[in-house]
């Protein structure tokens, strides 16, 4: 079970996420912008980050590149419905680990979560395994 951060100015799609990722077993909290999502990954809280791309006071590019500083194996997918070519190559050229166009398709979230749980783990294992 990962603890899932949701980062997105929607509220409903904050809690259609949230009930989404408690079905499938991991503990999720969300956020309504980018700056309260990064008190919340600096408190070391967090093992996936799923944000969305445009918000106010913060972008999902620029809370992505924040997180990056602080925690580079936190994986980050990015969600949005603003979905472009460019979008999508200056987010994973940024370090996310996955990029989704809403409306998203559930299975696709579900995967993507799943897989960026899976990299966490891989990274923490690898990191207890240099200690």
């Amino acid at each position: 079970m990962a603890q899932v951060l949701i980062a997105d100015d929607e509220a409903n799609l904050r809690k259609v996420l949230t009930a989404l990722l408690k079905q499938d077993g991991h503990d999720a909290t969300a956020v309504e912008d980018g700056i309260k999502a990064l008190e919340v990954v600096e408190r070391g809280e967090v093992d996936i980050l799923i944000t969305d791309l445009r918000m106010p006071g913060m972008t999902g590019l620029e809370l992505l590149k924040k997180v990056r500083q602080r925690d580079p194996t936190l994986p980050v997918i990015v969600i949005t419905a603003h979905g472009s070519v460019d979008t999508a190559v200056s987010a994973l050229k940024a370090g996310a680990a996955d990029y989704i166009t809403k409306p998203f398709d559930k299975a696709e979230l579900k995967q993507a979560v799943r897989k960026a749980a899976a990299l966490r783990e891989s990274s923490i294992e690898s990191q207890e395994g240099s200690l």
